[in-house]
C-alpha cells in the first residue's frame, strides 16, 4: 500500500493528540507552509473548532469569550485576525470540506486494512492450532496401530478436526479471492491522500485570499 503522506497522516490522527477535554468538536489539520510567512487558522462554529495546528489552541477560549462562537481566526506571521463576516466564513468552510471528506475516506480505508489484518492473523493461528492437533492425533494413531489396538475413536477425532481445518482453508481461499477488493481499497487510499494534499494547498491559499479580502473591506479585526 502506498504510504499515507505526512499531511494526510496528521489530518487523520492529530485529534488523538489533543489534550484530554479538548477533543470534542476540535479537529486539527497540520501541514507545512513553505512560504516565508507562516499561516495558521481556526474555524469556530458552535461547538466545533477546526484548526490548522495546535499552536493557537490555548487562544481559542479567550477568543470565544470575546467574539462569540462563530468566527474565522487567521494568523499570518506574527499578525492575528478574527473575521466574523458570514460570507467569508462560508468560503472558509467550503474550502475545508474537500479535505475533511478525503480525511474520512483515509480513515475508512485504514480501518478496513486493520480489520483484515487482524482477521487474517487470527485465522492463521487457528489453522496452525488445528494442524498441530491433527499431527498429535496422527502420532497417537500410529502408536496404537503399532500395538495392534483400535484407532477408530482417534480417527473420528482426526477426521472431525480435519473438516474444521478444511473449512478454514476454504475461508482462506475466499480471502485470497478478495485481494482485488483490497487493491481497490489501496487505490482509494492513494486517491484520497492525493486529494487531501491538493485540498490542503487550496485551503491554505483560500485562507490567504480570505484574509486579504477581509482586510481590504475592513472586516478583519486584529487581535493581540
Amino acid at each position: 500500500m502506498r504510504p499515507i503522506s505526512a499531511f494526510a497522516f496528521l489530518a487523520v490522527l492529530s485529534v488523538a493528540a489533543l489534550p484530554a477535554g479538548a477533543l470534542a468538536g476540535k479537529y486539527a489539520y497540520g501541514f507545512d507552509d513553505n512560504e516565508r510567512d507562516r499561516l495558521g487558522w481556526a474555524i469556530v462554529s458552535g461547538d466545533n473548532t477546526s484548526m490548522s495546528d495546535m499552536s493557537d489552541l490555548d487562544s481559542m477560549g479567550k477568543l470565544k469569550s470575546e467574539f462569540g462562537r462563530e468566527f474565522v481566526y487567521i494568523r499570518l506571521g506574527s499578525d492575528r485576525y478574527v473575521i466574523r463576516d458570514r460570507s467569508l466564513m462560508q468560503r472558509a468552510q467550503d474550502a475545508m470540506r474537500p479535505m475533511q471528506e478525503a480525511g474520512r475516506e483515509i480513515g475508512r480505508v485504514a480501518r478496513a486494512h486493520a480489520e483484515r489484518a487482524l482477521e487474517g492473523s487470527q485465522d492463521a493461528r487457528e489453522r496452525a492450532k488445528l494442524a498441530r492437533r491433527i499431527a498429535k492425533l496422527s502420532g497417537k494413531i500410529a502408536q496404537r496401530e503399532s500395538r495392534g489396538e483400535s484407532t477408530e475413536d482417534l480417527e473420528r477425532d482426526r477426521e472431525r478436526i480435519q473438516d474444521q481445518l478444511d473449512d478454514r482453508e476454504d475461508d482462506s481461499r475466499d480471502e485470497r479471492a478478495s485481494r482485488r477488493e483490497e487493491r481497490e481499497q489501496e487505490a482509494r487510499d492513494q486517491d484520497a491522500s492525493e486529494r487531501m494534499e491538493k485540498a490542503a494547498r487550496r485551503l491554505n491559499q483560500e485562507m490567504r485570499d480570505i484574509l486579504r479580502d477581509a482586510k481590504s473591506r475592513h472586516l478583519a479585526k486584529p487581535v493581540d
